[in-house]
């Protein structure tokens, strides 16, 4: 009941935000904080309509709000809701043309003994085209109201202070046992032996799994030691003690491959320039749109990677071996249909003769060929992993600062783990928002929209966690980074 109440009442929530703070910082509040303590499993289907429930609920709040109220001159914001970049509006064109394309082409029925799988029905389409646009609402959002650089360090410090704040009921959580979702809700959000970990416990607090919140304090500490790279010494001290914190929360929610991610990544957020960031992005994009080809191809060592796992942690080698099968044989069944998919309701798995689900789609990326084909990888994919690609190839003329580069390894961190995990969330889409924003911007002349410094934003109340501001934004000029 209170889940419901919760879930149900956070329109009201967002409608508050908007009343007390700048649009921006509204948007940040209502998507991060609603994804951190929003309960799963909760939702309302309606026919046609996607399902209301935590990853689309506060977007859509936020969305129709904004309707509602309109622009605002004190406000900065990119004009219209669709993406002038005609990369993005195709790639956009291609998800929603392949949705259509998906449901012509599964018009058969499946069955797999006792199970039996209906055909698709073009009604099916016009849910499916709905589902990922509201899916894709976060994306929208940032790319109109989180394009400018402030707006961007904004989204870091967000993530940082949420982060900072959410580690304290993960710790509770590691000591205690993963028990606050059921307190508060009721029930467990996944399975409880899953979080067992050695003589300890892996925490999960109001998330999906406890891998959810692994990369989400991954991204957090990214954000953190990022932030510290723009501030004077007494406050770069003050981030680096925050991304700290995070770290221990992080190696305490016990997950090699978040760790790993950020271990790879955290030494180019702290000492490489820009350029150099940005690059290393474009290269990590590059690898994550090409993963399935060379998959497909075996052109991936998966024979090696599976030597280092047994070295460093057999468990989890035997865990990534299970990946890695699950993965080929699910890749098989997907290139039967390979440009638009089985579409959903099942239809991309594997079943046995009794009708049991014969494997386990873990990584999105797989998950997504299935259900869509490689049309919905491509242009899926392409949303995520080309603002890198594109970031990097406009470098020299739009000189991007640090917190767009930033942002695009945070980013990088998240497609990393879509390998493995089906980690794709809000924030996911808002990062890969803003930064479409970003390169839709171009190169900005005016000192104030280039300087890197964390600013004091414009908005109504004169403090909130997610950014403070004081005056109209002639009166909050900030010192550029060095």
């Amino acid at each position: 009941m209170i889940g419901n109440i919760i879930l149900f009442g956070w329109p009201l929530v967002v409608a508050i935000l908007f009343s007390m703070y700048s649009r921006h910082a509204a948007i940040l509040a209502s998507i991060i904080v609603g994804y951190l303590l929003l309960p799963e499993q909760l939702f309302f289907n309606l026919p046609i309509l996607p399902t209301l429930e935590k990853h689309t609920i506060p977007a859509l709040s936020a969305f129709l709000i904004l309707l509602m109220i309109g622009t605002s001159l004190e406000n900065r914001n990119l004009s219209g809701w669709l993406p002038r970049v005609v990369v993005v509006r195709l790639l956009m064109l291609g998800l929603i043309a392949g949705s259509f394309l998906t449901v012509l082409t599964n018009g058969d029925p499946l069955s797999y003994g006792p199970l039996f799988i209906p055909a698709l029905r073009p009604f099916d389409a016009f849910s499916t085209v709905l589902s990922l646009l509201v899916s894709l609402l976060p994306f929208f959002l940032a790319r109109k109201y989180l394009a400018y650089p402030e707006q961007q360090r904004a989204v870091l410090l967000t993530l940082a202070v949420a982060g900072a704040l959410y580690a304290f009921l993960a710790l509770y959580e590691v000591r205690m046992s993963p028990q606050l979702n059921n307190m508060l809700y009721g029930f467990f959000p996944h399975s409880f032996l899953q979080h067992i970990r050695g003589d300890g416990f892996r925490p999960i607090v109001f998330l999906n799994h406890g891998l959810w919140l692994s990369i989400f304090f991954a991204m957090a500490v990214l954000a953190a030691f990022g932030l510290s790279r723009a501030q004077s010494a007494d406050r770069k001290i003050k981030y680096l003690v925050l991304g700290t914190w995070l770290l221990f929360a992080l190696i305490m929610s016990k997950s090699l491959g978040a760790l790993a991610i950020t271990m790879l990544l955290l030494p180019l957020v702290l000492f490489v320039r820009v350029p150099t960031q940005i690059l290393a992005s474009a290269i990590i994009a590059s690898t994550i749109l090409l993963y399935p080809a060379l998959r497909g191809g075996e052109l991936i060592p998966t024979e090696t990677i599976l030597g280092w796992a047994q070295i460093i942690d057999p468990e989890r080698a035997g865990s990534l071996s299970f990946r890695f099968f699950n993965e080929d044989i699910l890749l098989e069944k997907a290139q039967e249909r390979p440009l638009f998919g089985w579409g959903g309701f099942g239809r991309n798995l594997l079943y046995d003769e009794a009708g049991f689900d014969a494997a386990v789609t873990d990584g999105y990326w797989v998950y997504s060929v299935g259900i869509g084909g490689w049309v919905r990888f491509a242009s899926e994919f392409g949303l995520l992993c080309l603002p890198a690609i594109f970031a990097f190839l406009k470098i020299r003329k739009d000189q991007y600062g640090l917190e767009t580069s930033v942002l695009l390894l945070i980013l990088s961190a998240n497609l990393i783990d879509l390998i493995p995990n089906a980690t794709i969330t809000p924030i996911t889409w808002l990062l890969a928002g803003a930064v479409w924003g970003r390169i839709e911007l171009g190169r900005l002349e005016n000192a104030d929209d280039a300087s890197v410094k964390l600013s004091e934003e414009t908005k109504r109340p004169a403090y909130t966690r997610f950014a403070t501001s004081t005056g109209s934004p002639s009166q909050t000029k900030e010192q550029a980074m060095q």
